[in-house]
């Protein structure tokens, strides 16, 4: 099993860093990757707390302990430091390959197809339950987790949970109506608990420039192009083309 620290955004634009770790057999043993350099203002999880969280985690703890913290992982961009065999994913609409970890507060520790037999679930039952701990959780998200501002004289608004959650709430649409409105948006997501929202009409090299801004302050950044947001119905929409030509 493999752990990575939990990475959050703060209103200051910081979050925690990932820190993978090897947790090969109990006891643990645990190796160390210090990444890139953090971008200004950001913050990372201290590694005794990541150590901490990880070894008061039971790997073999039954399915009924560990369901509710079960939540989807988005895909970062640059690969982890050392492979993890068979690590539990699945395509989620709007066509995300998805992956899954168990939330231990500071970290996650990731979930592979033999953890789900251990569990005695499949892959469907994993989707469906992280899908539905997510939808829990976004319900305490209220104003204090919206933060609004505008950029070149667009309007812009930024989701950060303060929970690891905003970038999957793009799995949940229901949730993300209510917390930014009917739309039309366009949808950036930059990290793990950012989502930025700006108006869909918006042009789409000055997206394309926002959210490589935003993703240069995170080494282990997501990369998944943008999302049109509408009446809770989520579609993909890549900047690739945009960045060629702005």
């Amino acid at each position: 099993m493999a752990a990575m620290a939990k990475r959050l955004a703060c209103r200051d634009h910081s979050r925690r860093r990932g820190l993978p770790s090897r947790l090969p057999r109990r006891p643990y043993r645990f190796e160390v990757f210090e990444g890139p350099t953090l971008g200004p203002h950001v913050v990372t999880a201290d590694l005794d707390t990541v150590k901490a969280a990880c070894l008061e985690f039971d790997p073999v703890a039954p399915w009924e302990t560990v369901r509710e913290r079960l939540v989807p992982l988005l895909p970062r961009a640059r690969p982890l430091p050392v492979p993890v065999d068979g690590l539990v994913q699945a395509i989620v609409p709007p066509g995300i390959l998805t992956g899954f970890g168990v939330d231990l507060g500071p970290a996650y520790v990731m979930v592979a197809r033999d953890q789900l037999a251990r569990w005695g679930i499949g892959v469907e039952t994993a989707t469906s339950t992280a899908l539905a701990n997510v939808r829990r959780t976004a319900a305490s998200c209220d104003a204090s987790a919206i933060h609004h501002s505008a950029i070149g004289g667009v309007p812009l608004t930024a989701i950060q949970s303060g929970q690891g959650i905003a970038s999957v709430l793009i799995l949940v649409p229901d949730c993300l109506e209510r917390l930014l409105g009917a739309g039309p948006h366009l949808l950036l997501l930059p990290m793990r608990d950012v989502l930025l929202a700006l108006p869909a009409s918006v042009d789409r090299g000055l997206a394309a420039w926002l959210a490589a801004e935003w993703e240069a302050l995170d080494p282990n950044h997501l990369h998944l192009g943008a999302f049109r947001h509408e009446r809770g119905s989520i579609t993909a929409e890549p900047l690739e083309d945009a960045v060629a030509r702005a």
